[in-house]
């Protein structure tokens, strides 16, 4: 975005001095100028700025985020949809470079059953 603003010369004679038509002319350029430069700029912030487009909306699995001041806070996953982070801790979840997500390990103490099943632990050694 790059316009040249023509100078007005206001001198003492009519020799340094622009004609009332040039001072217009001038003007009339300037403004010209602005509202070109104001158009490019506004062309370049619909097209996103880079020519890639603005984002307008972003959902994650299908819901839509709200919008507020230019930011899209991505909640961290609980009762709702959301980003997860990862643990190496016992009874967590780690997240591997693919994207792929697995428990790590599993204390015996979170597991549960429905009643009438049983668990058996055979700690014998044979």
């Amino acid at each position: 975005m790059n316009f040249v603003y023509e100078l007005l010369r206001a001198g003492t004679t009519v020799n340094n001095a622009d004609s009332g038509s040039e001072v217009a002319r001038k003007i009339n350029q300037n403004f010209s100028n602005v509202s070109d430069a104001l158009d490019e700029l506004n062309a370049k912030i619909d097209a996103g700025g880079g020519g890639g487009g603005t984002i307008r909306k972003i959902t994650i699995g299908g819901e839509e985020q709200p919008i507020e001041d230019y930011t899209v806070d991505i909640p961290v996953a609980g009762e709702s949809l959301g980003a997860i982070k990862s643990s190496d801790g016992e009874n967590k979840i780690s997240i591997d470079d693919d994207g792929s997500a697995e428990v790590n390990s599993l204390n015996v103490n979170k597991l549960v059953q429905d009643d009438g099943d049983y668990i058996v632990f055979d700690g014998k050694n044979s």
